[in-house]
């Protein structure tokens, strides 16, 4: 009777490590991936920055509405390259890319 005890106790045990090792693997997944998220953004922040500096402009020259400028700004800073009936701009960068591929390589339950 000790030795199905003594099995069933290495059992737990190992089930238990097995777990923490789990865990700490999604851990560092989700990590890696907050990372590669946060580098996709980045990219695509820079490559937004020019056609927001253009709604910002076309605001303020604008002679149909009386927008202030501080209208103009936060405007133009909402802007994130969404597009009617299309997928919103710079996905395809390099960085998001990446992301992307790591994602679906990775599937965690968050």
């Amino acid at each position: 009777m000790t030795s199905v005890r003594l099995l069933l106790l290495t059992a737990l045990l190992a089930s238990s490590a097995s777990a923490a090792t789990f865990e700490a693997d999604k851990q560092a997944t989700l990590q890696r991936q907050a990372e590669l998220d946060q580098a996709c953004e980045a990219a695509r922040t820079a490559k937004l920055e020019p056609l927001r500096q253009q709604l910002f402009n076309e605001c303020m020259s604008s002679k149909k509405t009386a927008n202030s400028e501080q209208d103009c700004k936060r405007q133009s800073a909402e802007y994130n390259g969404n597009r009617s009936g299309a997928a919103p701009m710079f996905y395809d960068l390099p960085a998001c890319v990446t992301a992307f591929e790591f994602k679906k390589a990775n599937p965690v339950n968050q």
